[in-house]
């Protein structure tokens, strides 16, 4: 009998023991209705942000089966690449007594050039030209030759761009000889290229609701700043707004659970200190005085950076977040492998409403879907086998 006890104790306990690994999250957050199959992305607001772990372990995109469906975080703007003009100067253009167009161009810094645009006046007419290359405008050298003057105008302007396309040069000057045979020259007005330049990610941040803050100015020469959010939002920028003496240059120290991180507040300059993520519901700042006189803290915000979730959702179909679960183990979605082949206009979805959730009936859902009649049979037959040896046992001890 004792060993039968022992037995559906053990049941008991492996029960609960699956229950209380399964997922809890306590935050539910509706999402607009999906109008067409594709990707949609989600702003990660303050209010977002509270809920979650500041590395988003414990947020999941879901349907209305509550099947979970694979997203990516995205923050700031890709890097992408543009074509500047850049005016060069003409330093000769002028006809030579063989009836050729010479026109000389300077290429400031020595650039690497692989082509030139010329601005000139409509003309309909074919050229061929050459072109060479000089360090000294005394010794030349070839670069391309037959280059083609297309026959080309423009109805709406009475200006239109030739583009010369050549070997990639490096030389102080530029010579281009156009042949005009008997005919007059082409009237050439300007000459430029076009530089590539790379754009720095676009970086954008929002600012959290305003904190509250005490300032202690102890005698130590440390002002000493509490500060207190009203949730738990995710940041990694701090702004203060001081008032003090014309001229200042103080050490700070923000205290986070991250660690300390040293910065200066200087004047004239946007007090402005950047940190690892943070989701700190208080936090320190600590502004080192000297023997200056003390300076005011007006306010204190806290930044987080732009982010949005990323996903794939079918059309017609509701979808919602969970949130909030200290349990919770990051997910690692083959979405990922993909996010640089997601386009950035995509369409945008708000979130509609957060609600709590009942945790223990959420597991109680949880498991007499997935586990608890399998549980059940499972441990009913070992039951069951224990029991009828265990009977076995006992008429063996009575006979």
């Amino acid at each position: 009998m004792q060993l039968l006890k022992n037995n559906i104790v053990t049941f008991i306990s492996f029960v609960f023991c699956v229950a209380s690994s399964a997922q809890k999250f306590s935050v539910k957050a509706s999402l607009d209705s999906v109008n067409g199959t594709g990707f949609y992305s989600v702003d990660v607001t303050p209010q977002l942000s509270s809920y979650v772990a500041k590395d988003f372990r414990d947020l999941r995109i879901a349907d209305a089966k509550g099947k979970f469906v694979p997203y990516i975080l995205r923050t700031a703007q890709p890097a992408f690449s543009t074509n500047d003009y850049v005016e060069l100067p003409i330093i000769k253009n002028e006809l030579a007594d063989s009836g050729r167009s010479v026109l000389i161009i300077q290429n400031n810094d020595s650039k690497k050039i692989s082509m030139i645009a010329l601005v000139l006046r409509n003309a309909a007419v074919t050229r061929m030209a050459a072109i060479s290359g000089s360090d000294d405008m005394q010794s030349w050298f070839t670069i391309d030759e037959d280059i083609n003057f297309q026959k080309e105008f423009i109805t709406d302007s009475d200006k239109y761009v030739q583009a010369i396309q050549f070997p990639t040069s490096s030389y102080k000057y530029l010579k281009i000889v156009i042949g005009n045979g008997k005919n007059n020259p082409l009237n050439i007005i300007e000459a430029g290229m076009y530089v590539n330049v790379e754009q720095k990610p676009v970086v954008s941040y929002t600012t959290n609701p305003a904190p509250v803050f005490t300032q202690t100015d102890s005698t130590d020469n440390v002002s000493y700043l509490n500060v207190h959010q009203h949730a738990s939002y995710h940041f990694d920028r701090i702004r203060l707004l001081i008032k003090g003496p014309h001229f200042y240059k103080r050490d700070v120290d923000v205290i986070t659970r991250e660690g300390s991180s040293s910065f200066e507040l200087i004047s004239g300059k946007e007090a402005v200190f950047d940190l690892q993520d943070c989701n700190d519901g208080s936090f320190l700042i600590k502004i080192y005085n000297g023997d200056n006189p003390v300076l005011t803290v007006d306010s204190v915000f806290t930044e987080q950076e732009d982010q949005q979730l990323v996903t794939y959702l079918e059309s017609g179909k509701a979808y919602y977040l969970l949130m909030h679960d200290s349990s919770a183990v990051k997910p690692v979605y083959d979405l990922k492998q993909f996010k640089d082949s997601i386009p950035y206009d995509i369409p945008a979805l708000g979130v509609v409403s957060f609600e709590n959730l009942d945790t223990n009936q959420q597991n109680i859902e949880g498991l007499s879907a997935k586990w608890i009649w399998p549980v059940i049979i499972i441990m009913l037959v070992v039951l069951g086998f224990f029991t009828v040896r265990l009977t076995k046992e006992v008429n063996n001890k009575k006979s």
